[in-house]
């Protein structure tokens, strides 16, 4: 776990390195108890006297850590200096390898960040405790693509001798080996005041904010998922709270606000929890099928800390009244749980949103990559729990929000039921049910070029008679992709299978024209038995009809030619035979192959 719900402190807690390439589960049976339930609101920690500045400095030297920490006393951290980034980043070695983006981590932080209501290409600064939830945060950033400007900060309160420099010392290298800047706030608690979960949380943040500020950055991610946002409940519910509490944890807050009104003018920190709509094991078995490694709790005693009271006073309480055999039931139910919660992570994680179809066709490469498409077989392969529990893990990393139980039932019983749905999920994004796939498709707004309207009808940039294309010529179109022609050379080979980059028979063919669809166009695509509507044509090959009005089309005398992106037509495809060929390109697309 990271940093602390503003509302609700919870302190740092020990944790020890979890080796996970070999293991399914990663906690220790002492933390499959009651307790476990609401760690959300506040995690343990172990004091222990304060260590000797100047020994706390060799160690931090050994390590390759920022040296300079008696800049906080030790019960505040606003006299902590900002460790300068080249002394607190490790440098880089020939072993440590950047990630390549890959696979479907490449696209998460992309979904994530517009369900924050934030470019993925926003300078952020995340938490990183080193607990699993912020080691996941932090690859998903480092893996993205587009790879946004990335802030790792560490915040260490002092709390736990060895085992705080231990925590800092692994972010430091997992930092090193990613290519994240990486920062060491010193915020020292002294655990001998009243309070310590209150006092390590606004300590906490304040270094936090302060570090992204002096970076010139003011988001703030944490790793808080949902589980926490149950925990977190739980606990305000136990402590007695008014209906706001009771809300839990909230995907944003906002630092600062007091100041915002006041002296400086700043806007205040934005404190976003992207994981939110992830359950605490889906998080962990991610890390798993990765063979990632994070640091786990190792102590889970302190009673002063409420979370363990609920171990330490409520358990008791149950012996008094049920005996022995009541607690011990108690836990093995936990144990029994969280089983079963490793299993049901691991059997659905590998089911991911893919890109959306023929994305190229409908998006430019400097749209957020939003949306996705999941092949039917896949679900249904899936039991009724385990279906429902995917498609609430999916929707809610795919919109930001996880979805109501009566939607997931909805789209549930139509998977079993072999029928098709279309449906509503909120803000704008809907799912199709189709036969062969599930699409998620995302509010039209937000695929727009900045200040630009859809691409549908009179409002469409290229709508109307179309933008002329000369051979050789390009056009422009608003959202910054581009079409060329030009004449393919005598005797030249045929291109390369590719929808971005076709050939068609240029054959009496003296200039060509672009623009989006409308009603009345229809069109043969290479192998088909017959013309049909383009709208119909782009449906059948998976692009919603929100986005239909964003795929542009090539004619030749009102004739389409080109479904850009998607298929030439049966009427002008190049054979051997063909004199003149005319080479036809989309560029600045996403998804597009290298050329």
């Amino acid at each position: 776990m990271e940093t602390a719900d503003p509302s609700h402190p919870h302190a740092p807690t020990a944790r020890a390195v979890c080796n996970v390439t070999g293991s399914a589960k990663n906690t220790p049976p002492a933390q499959t108890d009651l307790a476990s339930a609401v760690r959300g609101a506040m995690e343990p920690g172990l004091p222990q006297d304060a260590r000797d500045g100047s020994r706390d400095r060799a160690l931090d030297r050994a390590r390759g850590l920022d040296p300079r920490e008696d800049a906080a006393d030790t019960h505040s951290a606003d006299r902590a200096e900002r460790p300068q980034e080249e002394a607190a980043t490790p440098a880089l070695s020939s072993a440590d390898a950047v990630p390549t983006p890959a696979g479907p981590w490449a696209s998460r932080w992309s979904r994530l960040a517009h369900g924050l209501g934030i470019a993925p290409t926003t300078p952020v600064a995340v938490a990183l405790s080193g607990g699993a939830d912020s080691v996941y945060l932090l690859h998903l950033l480092a893996r993205s693509e587009p790879r946004p400007k990335v802030l790792a900060v560490h915040v260490d309160h002092r709390l736990r001798g060895e085992e705080s420099h231990e925590d800092a010392a692994f972010c430091a290298r997992l930092c090193a080996k990613l290519g994240i800047p990486f920062a060491r706030r010193v915020a020292e608690i002294d655990p001998r005041g009243g309070d310590v979960e209150a006092r390590a949380r606004e300590a906490r943040y304040k270094a936090l904010a302060a570090e992204a500020s002096a970076s010139g950055i003011s988001v703030l991610l944490t790793g808080h998922h949902e589980n926490d946002a149950v925990e977190t409940l739980l606990m305000r519910w136990m402590r007695g709270s008014d209906l706001g509490g009771l809300a839990g944890l909230r995907r944003e807050a906002v630092l600062g606000k007091a100041r915002s009104a006041g002296q400086d003018g700043s806007p205040g920190m934005r404190v976003l929890r992207p994981l939110m709509g992830m359950r605490r094991e889906e998080v962990r078995s991610a890390l798993r099928r990765e063979q990632l490694e994070w640091r786990d709790d190792s102590s889970n005693g302190a009673s002063q800390f409420s979370r363990n009271r609920v171990r330490n006073e409520v358990l008791p309480q149950i012996e008094d009244s049920c005996g022995q055999e009541g607690v011990e039931n108690f836990f093995e139910f936990a144990r029994a749980i969280e089983s079963f919660e490793d299993e049901l992570a691991d059997r659905t994680g590998h089911i991911q949103w893919r890109s959306v179809a023929h994305e190229a066709a409908r998006r430019s490469a400097s749209m957020p990559e939003l949306g996705g498409t999941i092949d039917r077989p896949d679900l249904e392969a899936l039991s009724a729990p385990l279906l429902r529990r995917a498609l609430g893990r999916l929707i809610g990393e795919g919109t930001g929000k996880r979805p109501t139980r009566a939607l997931l039932s909805e789209l549930g019983d139509a998977i079993e039921e072999g029928r098709t749905l279309r449906v509503d999920v909120h803000e704008g994004w809907t799912v199709q049910l189709r036969s062969d796939a599930l699409h998620l498709t995302p509010p039209t707004a937000s695929l727009l070029p900045a200040g630009g309207q859809p691409a549908e009808g009179s409002s469409a940039p290229i709508a109307g008679p179309g933008l002329v294309l000369g051979i050789a010529g390009a056009v422009q179109l608003d959202d910054g992709r581009s079409i060329t022609a030009e004449l393919a050379p005598e005797g030249a080979e045929l291109a390369a299978d590719d929808p971005t980059a076709v050939e068609i028979d240029g054959e009496g063919i003296v200039e060509l024209k672009v623009r989006f669809a409308r009603p009345g166009d229809r069109f043969q695509a290479k192998g088909a038995p017959g013309h049909k509507p383009v709208r119909r044509f782009l449906g059948e090959a998976g692009i919603p009809r929100e986005e239909r009005g964003l795929v542009p089309v090539v004619l030749a005398d009102e004739e389409v030619v080109w479904v850009a992106g998607v298929a030439v037509s049966e009427r002008r495809s190049v054979t051997q035979g063909t004199r003149r060929r005319i080479r036809l390109s989309l560029d600045g697309a996403r998804g597009q192959s290298g050329r």
